[in-house]
């Protein structure tokens, strides 16, 4: 991985292999996902990638009930940001809530990654 430039596509091509990476900054410890070329906190470019244990809890979340062309068959469905455990936050679907269930922001939940046609999409289930 060293050399390996910090680019959305290297983030998606990590989960296609299932690893969640990020970028953490030498300088000042901070870890950033998706992963960034300059540390958002200090400014610094000595950056290294980080892998991320895909645990964490929903801060903030919504539940879609008029989709996106291609996630008609999903709805209603829930996003939400998650915090992982390593101290980042992300968003991404929130999978296993069906129309009824009540989720609630602080819920913990776990990264699933889903197969889409040629891409792998960072979901999260609750747990």
């Amino acid at each position: 991985m060293d050399g390996m430039e910090f680019t959305v596509k290297a983030f998606h091509d990590f989960l296609a292999e299932g690893r969640i990476m990020g970028s953490r900054c030498r300088g000042c410890g901070a870890v950033s996902l998706p992963p960034r070329p300059v540390c958002p906190e200090c400014g610094g470019r000595d950056l290294e990638w980080t892998e991320l244990e895909g645990k964490g809890i929903i801060r903030a979340y919504t539940v879609i009930h008029v989709p996106l062309t291609r996630m008609k068959d999903r709805c209603p469905y829930a996003c939400g940001v998650v915090e992982l455990d390593a101290g980042p936050r992300i968003s991404g679907l929130i999978l296993g809530v069906s129309e009824g269930e009540k989720i609630e922001v602080g819920s913990r939940v776990e990264a699933e990654f889903v197969r889409e046609g040629a891409r792998t999409v960072l979901c999260f289930r609750p747990v």
